[in-house]
């Protein structure tokens, strides 16, 4: 349960691994009243103000640190404080609050013509403001490289994190695994509300009767029948479940991007911050886990656990797992000094090979909506038309959409 959203006990160190270090953000609306129905919102507490530390081994550190004036020039003036940029440099950044202003259909059909980069380069946008800036943000959103991914999707995320309330722009650090979070209180909701949750139940057919879903059936010959039915599977997985004669266009046009994460056990203290994103290096954030999310137990004592995250990890997906591990090492010597004198004591890496939709440009007209020629099938998924990147809050939004179309079917 979960999918790409799990955590579980690493058996040597006793400590809580997520199967991908997710950050979320105030602006994250939906899945803010997801945590808050199923109770756990207390466990991805909310900064009190955008905060975030840069780890650069050619610059050295800085931070981006919200001030207390109004949004959105709470960020605005963050931004000016990003003394490792130039003056010149710091207020081109200001080209692009501009922009996020103001938006119309129009604007939106052109940017899903561009790529990211490309709409950076059309603002005068330098290319240390990309690496030191938008580049962080659109890789760690969108999950590829800004020079591949839809400039459309990148100016929404700005424009809800950083043009809406001061709130929106915090972002939320989750104190537990993803299991805790997001899985568990789902599922005792779900069985305290009298739903029934059914595992390693696969599919074999759905049967049809005048435009609708009449039964399902699964390898193990048995039958289903209910009012509506919602496919909440990734864009791969949905032509091996679709009745006969159903086709989704488009479907051909997906792509998948992955992402590899690291996680580090060294023999003491290398870290002293919550988590960091790192600049001019392969590993793009770095999360200090035994701070974040202790152990529930003793055995992780006297040891500190590193997350490392690469996300848009094409280059690195098909690579040795060692080799992974000796790159993050060598990124971690030359922004953590202190990497050096320590002893690494395990290594954990876990590849997402299929972690996301790649949103390329023009794929907005693609995606699906949650309703099919069947009128009471639904589709969810980050990769259906949220108008939103494959997030958690994407995913989200697209189970509620799904909701409440099956409801009202």
């Amino acid at each position: 349960l979960g999918g790409r959203t799990h955590s579980f006990v690493d058996e040597a160190s006793g400590n809580i691994v997520d199967n991908g270090q997710h950050l979320m953000m105030g602006c994250y609306r939906e899945t803010r009243s997801y945590l808050k129905t199923i109770g756990s919102e207390q466990l991805a507490p909310l900064q009190h103000a955008l905060h975030i530390d840069f780890l650069d081994p050619l610059k050295g550190p800085a931070s981006l640190q919200a001030s207390s004036f109004p949004a959105p020039f709470h960020v605005l003036t963050g931004l000016m404080q990003l003394t490792n940029l130039s003056l010149s440099n710091r207020l081109r950044l200001l080209r692009v609050g501009r922009e996020l202003l103001w938006s119309s259909k129009e604007k939106e059909r052109l940017l899903d013509t561009m790529t990211v980069d490309g709409w950076l380069t059309s603002l005068g946008q330098s290319t240390e403001n990309k690496s030191y800036l938008w580049d962080t943000i659109a890789i760690g959103s969108l999950n590829d490289h800004p020079n591949s991914v839809s400039a459309l999707l990148f100016f929404r995320v700005l424009r809800a994190a950083f043009m809406g309330t001061r709130e929106d722009s915090c972002l939320l650090i989750p104190r537990t695994g993803l299991s805790s979070l997001l899985v568990d209180p789902a599922v005792k909701y779900i069985a305290d509300h009298k739903g029934e949750i059914r595992t390693n139940t696969r599919i074999q057919v759905m049967r049809t009767e005048d435009n609708r879903i009449e039964s399902v059936r699964t390898m193990a010959g048995r039958h289903f029948e209910a009012t509506s039915y919602v496919l909440a599977v990734p864009y791969f997985d949905l032509p091996s479940l679709l009745p006969d004669k159903f086709e989704l266009t488009h479907l051909d046009h997906f792509t998948s991007t992955p992402i590899v994460s690291i996680n580090l056990w060294f023999d003491r203290k290398v870290f002293d911050g919550e988590f960091s994103a790192v600049l001019n290096s392969d590993i793009q954030w770095i999360f200090n886990r035994s701070q974040i999310c202790p152990s529930p137990n003793k055995s992780g004592n006297g040891t500190q656990h590193l997350s490392l995250v690469i996300s848009g990890a094409a280059a690195y997906i098909d690579l040795e797992k060692d080799r992974i591990v000796e790159i993050a090492l060598n990124d971690l010597r030359r922004v953590i000094p202190a990497v050096n004198a320590a002893k690494l004591v395990r290594s954990l890496v876990i590849k997402e090979k299929r972690a996301t939709f790649s949103p390329k440009p023009g794929m907005e007209t693609m995606r699906p909506d949650c309703r099919t020629k069947y009128g009471n099938l639904f589709l969810a998924g980050d990769w259906t038309n949220t108008g939103l990147p494959a997030t958690i809050e994407g995913a989200v939004l697209s189970g509620r959409t799904a909701a409440k179309a099956a409801l009202n079917s």
